[in-house]
């Protein structure tokens, strides 16, 4: 994948390069935010069953609905997390994979799942992720091990020492959000980006890369949240990143995309996911005909 290098921010811990691919704005399709906002989905509890890794998603509209890996779901009967990044098809119900992150609560406070403002941070994102393809590799869907989910949430606690009565992630990162907000505050968005790539100190941390230059924008902060939430427990140091360190890591992992080895899925939505995994690093591309909808790559070891 051909890529161009627009600008290196940093801040603390954590340092971005935003970049744009040669091929973007190729396919048109709204983001679930956007969609909920304008009521042109909706997303409920399989009937009255107790299916917690699985909900039911009503695309009401004619366009396209992107979902993405990591998105919070809130409401219902517990809260969620999705567990792969989804396409849905115009006027059609789906099957969207999910896990648990509110491992506490079994009742409605809502009939409907509302969008949060973040994402889930790289850690839960990267293991999840991980799982997801060896259900795959077996046969068994887009399932995440669930068990591991909630040790993250529990690591979460543990180490922000708050705890929360449904052993709610949701709960923990809203105790932390001001100062996740004051965090990522000096990080601008570069509007003819379409890719990120998230460094925490030297280290490359995460990619995500979108078809869409407004998609891009509208995640945006909302991956920043969910890495600086695990960024906010870091002693400071000086990690000393530089501009050239960060583009040369972000242009060698690209120029070295092709030697990965993939295995091909079918999308939980409509088109297919290739996934890979080294090391270092598991992933995902989400393609829909011709068109890369989301590129995500994650960090498997903790740093």
């Amino acid at each position: 994948m051909d890529i161009k290098i627009l600008d290196f921010q940093t801040e603390g811990e954590l340092s971005i390069v935003q970049f744009a691919t040669m091929q973007q704005n190729t396919f048109e399709y709204v983001s679930l935010e956007t969609a909920i906002s304008k009521e042109l989905l909706e997303i409920k509890e399989i009937d009255q069953s107790a299916d917690v890794n699985n909900l039911i998603v009503l695309n009401k509209s004619d366009k396209y609905v992107f979902i993405m890996d990591g998105d919070i779901l809130e409401g219902a009967k517990q809260n969620r997390v999705v567990n792969t990044s989804v396409l849905l098809s115009p006027n059609k119900k789906t099957i969207l994979p999910v896990s648990c992150i509110e491992q506490g609560r079994w009742r409605f406070v809502s009939d409907k799942f509302k969008h949060s403002d973040y994402v889930a941070p790289s850690k839960m994102r990267g293991s999840k992720a991980s799982s997801v393809r060896k259900s795959l590799r077996e046969n068994s869907g887009y399932d995440a091990n669930q068990s591991e989910v909630w040790e993250n949430v529990n690591s979460y606690q543990q180490d922000f020492s708050y705890y929360s009565e449904t052993s709610n992630f949701s709960d923990v990162y809203k105790h932390k959000s001001n100062e996740v907000k004051s965090l990522i505050a000096k990080f601008e968005v570069n509007k003819k980006s379409n890719g990120i790539a998230v460094f925490l100190r030297k280290n490359l941390l995460s990619i995500d890369v979108f078809n869409r230059t407004d998609i891009y924008e509208e995640y945006f902060t909302k991956i920043l949240k969910g890495v600086a939430f695990e960024a906010s427990q870091l002693k400071p140091t000086n990690h000393g990143l530089t501009n050239a360190e960060a583009a040369y890591k972000t242009q060698d992992f690209f120029d070295n995309i092709g030697k990965l080895k993939y295995n091909e899925f079918d999308g939980a939505g409509v088109g297919t996911e290739y996934r890979f995994e080294n090391k270092e690093f598991t992933g995902f591309t989400l393609k829909y005909k011709i068109h890369m909808i989301h590129l995500a790559v994650l960090r498997l070891n903790s740093l």
